[in-house]
């Protein structure tokens, strides 16, 4: 088998996620608050998506979008409630969130996160059904097409910087957690907030690399080459017990952009959920993401 295959199955003994049924999709997509399972037609399959509407939807105003992608062999609706929860942020600032479900690959849930790599197992159109599924977004709710962002954990968070690497739909900032990104040689992205959180003690995906992924520090640099950013970071530390989060910042790039790390001494391979000076893990992210707004 491929290396990224055997590097899915690693990934997959280190989530916790399910393959419960992720609920009855609904055929067409409406404009109904709250959380609902929809679907659409990309290459003559059905796709599969968890939508989040916030009770502040008003057709009159442009709302940002935050795709949210689970990681190899979960679903979308138990990443949605029990791992990646955004639902007060969006109600918050008014955020639609949509969180697409992964097809199957010798039975597991996984995202063709490598497309272009020679090593690449998976031969889906992930790039082409969220393309389509943002011009979808875009025809039946009132969203804005400029501030469409990435998010996602494990092989969900290398597939957002796919998407940012390779979509021809514009990605208005990235962030992936406890995610290696598997092809930086093709990659050819647009300048865009990015997001990095990793553990230093992660045993799926290591924080310094391996023969197969890069190390983390390399992801950093590579993004902060495509920003142009500082070179030297803004550092700062916050004590969790036996976990220590060094918080770096790579400013002053391209139109505003920046690189932000959370290096999680210590921490393993998992969502994060520390609350750093009175901001849960989730709300720090997305004031990041839109920053530049």
């Amino acid at each position: 088998m491929k290396k990224f295959f055997l590097i899915s199955m690693m990934i997959f003994i280190g989530c916790n996620s399910s393959q419960n049924d992720a609920g009855e999709p609904n055929d067409n997509l409406t404009p109904t608050t709250g959380l609902s399972a929809q679907t659409l037609q990309h290459n003559g399959e059905e796709r599969e998506y968890q939508l989040y509407i916030p009770s502040s939807y008003n057709e009159e105003t442009a709302h940002p979008v935050l795709l949210n992608f689970h990681g190899f062999g979960g679903n979308a609706k138990n990443y949605f409630t029990f791992e990646s929860n955004f639902q007060e942020v969006a109600e918050q600032e008014g955020v639609i969130l949509v969180y697409p479900q992964a097809l199957l690959l010798s039975g597991f849930s996984v995202w063709n996160a490598a497309p272009f790599a020679e090593d690449n197992k998976t031969d889906f159109d992930d790039i082409g059904f969220i393309e389509t599924l943002i011009v979808d977004l875009q025809e039946q709710l009132s969203i804005d097409p400029e501030h469409v962002y990435a998010a996602g954990f494990s092989t969900g968070g290398m597939f957002s910087y796919a998407l940012a690497c390779f979509s021809n739909e514009p990605i208005a900032g990235v962030a992936a957690v406890s995610a290696a990104q598997l092809n930086l040689v093709d990659c050819a992205p647009s300048p865009a907030n990015v997001f990095i959180a990793h553990g230093t003690a992660d045993d799926v995906l290591p924080y310094y690399g391996s023969s197969d992924i890069a190390s983390i520090d390399e992801v950093v640099s590579f993004w902060n080459i495509v920003n142009q950013t500082s070179t030297v970071a803004q550092e700062s530390s916050y004590a969790f017990g036996k976990e220590t989060v060094y918080h770096f910042i790579y400013s002053e790039g391209i139109n505003n952009t920046k690189v932000i790390h959370y290096k999680v001494e210590n921490g393993g391979h998992g969502w994060f959920d520390h609350e750093i000076e009175g901001q849960s893990f989730v709300s720090l992210l997305w004031a990041f993401l839109t920053s530049q707004q």
